[in-house]
């Protein structure tokens, strides 16, 4: 017999699918340092994506066509980053720009249903949440396309690696430092357009603040005015 416990945390989910969505992307952001030096651990952190991919699915409840290009940009991304490892160079800005393609559409669906005019629940804050974590993995990957055509576009303290280039993990970190406006710690742009790029994410990251803010205060306020 199944736990009234565990029934009642299902059903929880359940009413805020968002909520999966934030811990798998959390997971996500923990497995990245450990897993992504080995050939095993980038077919882990791929599959991972998948994951990603059918939690925002399901917590979306999406139309069918628009299952369809996930799907199809899922496993082009999934592909393409297990082929990068498996010494495929040629492959690697397709493998960061099916990433960056298949992390943004996601990005976008879940910020279409956090800010559209139905109230704010619990799941939408998962959401927002959800989303936020997802720009700042659109933006790494965007800083790792911009890489290769540019190796030395960041500079890093401890050093870039022997190409000149920043491992994923370094450039998801810069890219959470950049998003959340904390500064810059041992990784600064070194280029005129990585610089544009961070002062994109830069505006993008307290526009989204400022959009969430009005949105609560709006709805609030319209509450208050029809008591």
């Amino acid at each position: 017999m199944i736990p009234s416990r565990l029934l009642r945390r299902v059903a929880y989910v359940r009413r805020n699918r968002c909520s999966a969505l934030v811990g798998v992307l959390c997971f996500f952001i923990l497995l990245n340092p450990v897993l992504s030096g080995s050939m095993i651990g980038a077919t882990i952190l791929a599959t991972s994506l998948f994951v990603i991919l059918l939690l925002a699915v399901w917590a979306l409840r999406v139309r069918r066509p628009y299952i369809w290009g996930l799907a199809a940009l899922a496993f082009l991304t999934v592909d393409a980053l297990v082929a990068d490892r498996l010494g495929e160079i040629w492959i690697r800005p397709l493998a960061l720009a099916a990433t960056a393609a298949f992390v943004s559409t996601v990005t976008i669906a879940l910020l279409r249903y956090v800010l559209d005019r139905r109230p704010i629940t619990t799941d939408k804050v998962f959401g927002a949440v959800a989303a936020y974590i997802l720009i700042a993995l659109s933006f790494a990957s965007v800083f790792g396309l911009l890489q290769i055509f540019v190796p030395h576009a960041f500079n890093a303290t401890h050093g870039n690696g022997p190409d000149g280039r920043l491992n994923w993990s370094d450039l998801m970190y810069f890219s959470f430092t950049v998003l959340t406006s904390t500064g810059f710690g041992e990784i600064t742009p070194a280029t005129p357009l990585a610089r544009a790029l961070v002062i994109l994410e830069q505006v993008l990251g307290v526009m989204y603040v400022a959009f969430l803010v009005a949105r609560l205060a709006n709805m609030y306020g319209s509450k208050g005015r029809h008591t």
